[in-house]
C-alpha cells in the first residue's frame, strides 16, 4: 500500500517541531488532557493525537487556541491542525489560509480546495462538473428565499452547508413532503445556509443529513501520494431511519464502524478517486462518503472530508489496520507526505517582511 517514512528532520538535523492545534488540544503549562465538556469524545481524541505525534519522536508544542498559529513562523516547522470547529463562521480554512500567509507547511490541503470540501453544496457542483454521480440539491439562504415549488422529487433532507461531525443532523430533518415555509431550527434565518437534497429513486433518509436515497453510507478513506492510496471501504453502523448518521452517533460513536466489500464497484470507485485527485489534489488525506445501493448498482458521492477523524476506532485507522498499518504508521506517512508536498511553499512568499 505505502512505505512508512522516517521521522522528518528540520534544517538543523533535528526532529521537526510541530504545532498541534485542536479545540481540546493540551495547553501549557501542564499539557494535560482537557476535561469532558459535553462534546463527545473530542477531549480524549485530541489528547491521543497529541501524544501519538509526540511518541513518534517529533518535538510538539500544543494549543487549543486558534490564534496560536500567529506564533508559528520562526518557531515551528509544521502545523498539524484539527481546528475544524471553533467560534467563528466557516472556521475550517482559517488555519490553512494563515499558514499560507506565513509560509509554514500545514496539514490538509490548500485553502481553496479545503473550502470546496467544507461547503457541501459546492462540493457537489464541482463533482458534477467532473461527471461524478451526486444527489440532487439546491443551496438556500434567507436572502434568496425558498422556492415555492419542489425543485425535484423527495424525500428531502435539510442541513447546513458547512459543519463538522454531523453537526445539527437529527432524525427529524427528514421529510417526504416539500415544506417551503420553514428551515430547520436555526437561530438566525439570515445566517442560514442549508441544503435540501434528494434522490429520484427510493427515498429513505441518508447519512449525516446529506442525502436522501436508497442504499447505505460507505466512507472511502484515501491517502495522498504520487498516486492516491485507497485504504478500503467502511460502513458506519446506525440504528436510525435510513441508516443516517446523526450528530449523537458521530460525536459519541455509540455503534462504531465495520469493514465491508463494495462487490464489483472497486474499479468505478478508483476511477472516481482519480478524477477527484486530478482536479483537486494534492491533499494529505481525505475521505469520500458514498451512498450505495447494491440492488440497483447505483452509487452517489455525498461529500468529501479533509482533516477528518484519525482516531484508532475511526474509519481511516480501521481500514489501514486491515493492511497491517497502525495509527502511528498513518501519522508518520501523512506528516512526511504533507511536509514534502509543501517543501517549496516559502519560495512564493519571499516578499513578506
Amino acid at each position: 500500500m505505502f512505505e512508512i517514512p522516517d521521522i522528518q528532520l528540520n534544517q538543523y538535523g533535528k526532529p521537526a517541531r510541530i504545532m498541534f492545534l485542536a479545540p481540546y488540544a493540551p495547553d501549557a503549562p501542564d499539557f494535560s488532557k482537557k476535561p469532558y465538556t459535553g462534546n463527545g469524545g473530542y477531549p480524549q481524541y485530541h489528547y491521543n493525537i497529541y501524544k501519538a505525534i509526540q511518541d513518534i519522536g517529533y518535538d510538539v508544542v500544543s494549543s487549543s487556541k486558534p490564534y496560536s498559529v500567529q506564533f508559528a513562523k520562526g518557531n515551528v516547522d509544521y502545523v498539524f491542525s484539527l481546528m475544524n470547529r471553533f467560534a467563528m463562521s466557516r472556521p475550517e480554512i482559517f488555519i490553512s489560509s494563515y499558514c499560507e500567509f506565513i509560509q509554514v507547511p500545514y496539514l490538509g490541503a490548500p485553502p481553496n480546495i479545503r473550502a470546496i470540501a467544507e461547503d457541501k453544496f459546492l462540493t457537489k457542483m464541482v463533482f458534477r462538473s467532473l461527471e461524478l454521480n451526486v444527489p440532487e440539491g439546491i443551496g438556500l439562504s434567507g436572502e434568496k428565499g425558498i422556492p415555492a415549488q419542489a425543485p425535484f422529487p423527495g424525500p428531502y433532507f435539510v442541513k447546513k452547508r458547512f459543519g463538522a461531525a454531523s453537526g445539527g443532523i437529527r432524525e427529524d430533518r427528514v421529510t417526504l413532503d416539500y415544506v417551503p415555509l420553514e428551515y430547520p431550527a436555526i437561530p438566525s434565518r439570515k445566517m442560514v445556509q442549508a441544503e435540501i437534497e434528494a434522490c429520484e429513486s427510493l427515498g429513505v433518509a441518508y447519512k449525516e443529513g446529506l442525502t436522501l436515497s436508497a442504499g447505505t453510507m460507505y466512507p472511502v478513506p484515501v491517502l495522498g501520494g504520487e498516486n492516491p492510496v485507497i485504504l478500503g471501504y467502511v460502513q458506519p453502523k446506525s440504528d436510525k431511519p435510513g441508516s443516517i448518521i446523526t450528530e449523537d452517533l458521530k460525536l459519541h460513536d455509540h455503534l462504531g464502524y465495520q469493514l465491508v466489500s463494495v462487490q464489483d464497484m472497486e474499479q468505478d470507485i478508483a476511477s472516481d478517486v482519480r478524477k477527484i485527485w486530478s482536479a483537486l489534489g494534492p491533499m494529505d488525506y481525505f475521505r469520500i462518503d458514498y451512498r450505495i445501493d447494491f440492488e440497483t448498482g447505483e452509487r452517489r458521492i455525498l461529500e468529501m472530508n479533509i482533516c477528518c477523524h484519525l482516531g484508532k476506532s475511526g474509519s481511516i485507522c480501521l481500514a489501514a489496520a486491515e493492511h497491517g498499518y497502525s495509527q502511528e504508521d498513518l501519522l508518520k506517512y501523512i506528516i512526511a507526505y504533507s511536509m514534502d508536498r509543501q517543501k517549496n511553499l516559502r519560495q512564493y512568499g519571499t516578499w513578506l517582511i
